[in-house]
């Protein structure tokens, strides 16, 4: 986050604030434990980051680059963690990234089966010894062209024309693949209906499925809230007051001013008749505003 005077940057809206994204190839992965430095994030000595080591150009091959400091109150880090202590993110396919590999290895081999099943065309099979006759000529390579509707008539005797058959594409392979589109959703949390475009069966069963699908995007939606949504929200209404932007009435507590509701996406209804019938009970019951049900539709109360 870049506040205050930034020097050859336009200010938007006359707010002295912006954000300079940065890939993590900015963050050199470099280290020195005198000086507290893991993996580009200088640490303090219960390991929580105190500054960033950041290139001021994007760092390419044979190419040396300057850097600069950044402290952490300035820096955002959005990183996806499965263990305590990282300093570095990692990937949220990281589990299944194996079977993801070896998937698209199987499906390339499928292909290529499939390619050269479709090359093939027919073969001459020949005769016994007896049905052996001496070319009068010597004999060129026969070659058949095949079209539509091709009556070919240049057998010999004791020869007769068999078709290649072949198993290929695998009927099965559709099959397989959604099991281990199945074994991947599980190890990400992903909807598999999502991941495969499948979207068979009863509604009770798509609905039971996208609730516990819907369960980590909340997860992963509240953590973006806190670590990227509400500082970078705070820091502009902080400069934005500081400009002289927004005036604060008088009778605002000041303890309020960085109150907010974050809304993020919902989850989607399948089936909007059901859904809002089932909205109108849980509100006639007392168990639900309308603003829930509004808010439940992916819009915003006014």
């Amino acid at each position: 986050m870049v506040s205050g005077a930034g020097n050859g940057l336009e200010r938007t809206a006359g707010v002295p604030f912006w954000l300079e994204a940065m890939e993590p190839d900015f963050v050199p992965m470099r280290t020195d434990e005198s000086a507290g430095l893991n993996q580009g994030v200088f640490l303090d000595e219960w390991g929580r980051p105190k500054k960033y080591l950041v290139y001021k150009n994007y760092p390419v091959s044979g190419r040396q680059s300057d850097t600069k400091e950044i402290a952490a109150g300035k820096m955002i880090h959005l990183k996806f963690t499965r263990r305590l202590h990282q300093t570095r993110g990692s990937s949220m396919l990281s589990g299944v990234l194996m079977r993801i590999s070896a998937l698209k290895e199987y499906e390339d081999a499928e292909l290529t089966a499939a390619r050269i099943a479709a090359a093939l065309g027919l073969y001459i099979r020949k005769g016994d010894g007896q049905d052996y006759e001496e070319p009068g000529i010597k004999e060129t390579d026969r070659e058949v062209h095949i079209t539509p509707g091709i009556i070919y008539d240049d057998l010999r005797k004791g020869e007769d024309i068999g078709m290649v058959k072949s198993d290929r594409p695998n009927p099965n392979l559709e099959t397989f693949r959604n099991g281990q589109l199945r074994a991947v959703a599980a190890g990400s949390r992903l909807s598999f209906s999502s991941a495969a475009r499948n979207y068979n069966g009863t509604y009770s069963a798509q609905r039971q499925e996208l609730v516990e699908s819907t369960d980590g995007y909340l997860i992963l939606q509240d953590c973006f809230i806190g670590a990227v949504t509400r500082p970078v929200y705070r820091t502009w209404l902080n400069m934005v007051v500081a400009a002289g932007l927004l005036k604060i009435p008088a009778d605002v507590e000041m303890k309020t001013l960085y109150n907010a509701t974050y809304s993020g996406p919902v989850m989607p209804w399948i089936d909007p008749v059901k859904e809002a019938e089932a909205w109108r009970i849980q509100i006639r019951g007392g168990a639900a505003t309308e603003s829930d049900w509004v808010r439940a539709g992916g819009a915003q109360s006014g």
